[in-house]
């Protein structure tokens, strides 16, 4: 009888929090199972409340995120 074995990868996630889609965050998570198709199998647990965007293989730095140099304080009135 043969074995099938199951590849795993560590993978990071880029996802919006449902609580603030404005705020792009990302999350290492290790050895996730990819399927037969070649997709990663996220538990429902890492995706609760998450809006995700994208899934990239391996440990991702991410440098820059869109608003990161944006400055944000409020107008004065002159």
């Amino acid at each position: 009888m043969k074995t099938q074995s199951v590849e795993l990868r560590d993978v990071t996630v880029l996802f919006y929090p449902t609580d603030n889609p404005y705020h792009l965050q990302s999350m290492l998570l290790k050895d996730q199972v990819i399927n037969c198709q070649g997709r990663v199998v996220i538990a429902s647990k890492h995706k609760q409340g998450k809006i995700i965007v994208a899934v990239m293989a391996g440990q991702v730095e991410l440098l820059n995120l869109l608003g990161d140099r944006f400055d944000v304080s409020p107008l004065s009135v002159a």
